[in-house]
């Protein structure tokens, strides 16, 4: 094998130089190890995808049983505007109190959108938010 730089991209590339002694042939010939379409054994990583990126799930829950829903499309990586209105106070604390923490858990973002609507954006989406200075406390805490 070449010491070169050449040896080491073709050891990479899984080329391997084979030096074959022929009486009728001086020079080295070089062959590979392995044709094309042959994968070398190794780790396979997979790369984040973009496709859940440009999804967005709006969810108008009646009662508790849509939390779930809204975790499993973070899971999914998809970003989720949870709007409750009409849902009853104690129901929409939580259905707020379960989302929040499987996107807590998932690393992603919680936003209050509006009066009773939410975003939950899962750790591939940027959310960006002006910060109000007040302290911005849910309809059923006063």
């Amino acid at each position: 094998m070449a010491g070169g730089l050449v040896g080491k991209f073709l050891n990479l590339m899984g080329f391997e130089e084979v030096l074959e002694e022929d009486a009728s042939q001086e020079e080295p010939v070089l062959e590979p190890v392995r044709t094309y379409g042959e994968h070398r054994k190794g780790k396979v990583v997979g790369l984040p995808s973009s496709s859940g990126i440009g999804k967005v799930v709006v969810v108008q829950p009646e009662g508790f049983e849509a939390a779930k829903t809204v975790a499993d499309h973070l899971k999914s990586r998809r970003t989720v505007i949870v709007n409750l209105e009409g849902v009853d106070e104690g129901t929409a604390q939580r259905i707020v109190d379960f989302a929040s923490g499987a996107t807590f858990a998932l690393n992603g973002t919680v936003e209050r959108v509006g009066g009773e609507i939410f975003l939950f954006a899962p750790n591939n989406v940027d959310v960006v938010a002006p910060r109000k200075d007040e302290d911005v406390a849910l309809p059923w805490l006063k």
